[in-house]
């Protein structure tokens, strides 16, 4: 009897070694006594010592659980931003009627934004249908967003793309000075300029930005989002032109 208890205990031991399972554990150690219970936890530890690979296995499955669900959650994010995209509040550089839609999240202090920034203008000058959506992300600092507001206040003014080509052009980092400078050169209105850089509408429209880079996990700029792909970091134009030729495809279908 004693040995046929032993080997039911082995059994639920080895059982919950192979399914890893948290609620068969918490019933297991409801039904057994301490003694028992002592007698798996020695059993189990001696069978994973002997069997390390059967926990590997099993944090190889969660973490393709986990990756499986995270992505879903970034698809989703991903559909509900290019549907917002369509009707965007946002400043639109290229065809505001385009059908492929390009995301670009930036910051005009990051080196890599500005590489990318001739790549991005010959896309649009070669390609007619594109309608690029910018999503000002001032991650680098205080400078930073004071040059995202600057922008979103050109856009007021109907001047949004020369201001943006200017800063996305000026080497090294924009102080304040150099941002009111690059306003000037393109005659923007610097006292209504200020104004609205402190108007709700730019506010909102930089939380915005800001949560849909919180809900793709871009923590870094420039990241893009073409068609249903999320691609973080500095692309050439090569690629870029790859990744939308697959979205219009896939539109198309």
């Amino acid at each position: 009897m004693k040995e046929k208890r032993k080997i039911s205990i082995l059994s639920a031991a080895m059982g919950l070694c192979c399914a890893l399972s948290v609620p068969a554990v918490v019933l297991a150690a409801e039904t057994l006594s301490s003694a028992q219970k002592a007698e798996v936890q020695e059993m189990i530890g001696a069978y994973l010592k002997e069997n390390p690979e059967v926990v590997i296995e099993a944090i190889q499955a969660w973490r393709k659980q986990q990756d499986a669900a995270e992505a879903a959650i970034t698809r989703k994010a991903i559909a509900e931003l290019m549907a917002e995209a369509a009707d965007t509040k946002s400043p639109v550089w290229g065809n505001p009627e385009g059908n492929t839609i390009v995301v670009e999240f930036f910051d005009y202090n990051c080196p890599y934004c500005k590489k990318v920034f001739p790549s991005m203008e010959k896309l649009i000058a070669e390609d007619g249908d594109i309608k690029i959506v910018m999503k000002e992300l001032p991650v680098l600092g205080p400078d930073s967003e004071y040059a995202a507001k600057a922008a979103l206040a050109a856009q007021m003014q109907g001047k949004y793309d020369q201001f943006h080509a200017r800063m996305m052009n000026q080497g090294g980092r924009l102080s304040r000075e150099g941002v009111l400078a690059a306003a000037k050169a393109v005659d923007l209105d610097l006292n209504q300029l200020q104004k609205d850089m402190q108007s709700p509408e730019v506010q909102q429209e930089l939380a915005r930005s800001s949560a849909w880079a919180q809900r793709l996990g871009v923590n870094g700029t420039p990241a893009f989002v073409i068609g249903e792909e999320l691609i973080p970091g500095a692309i050439d134009g090569q690629r870029m032109k790859q990744y939308v030729e697959l979205a219009r495809k896939k539109n198309q279908q």
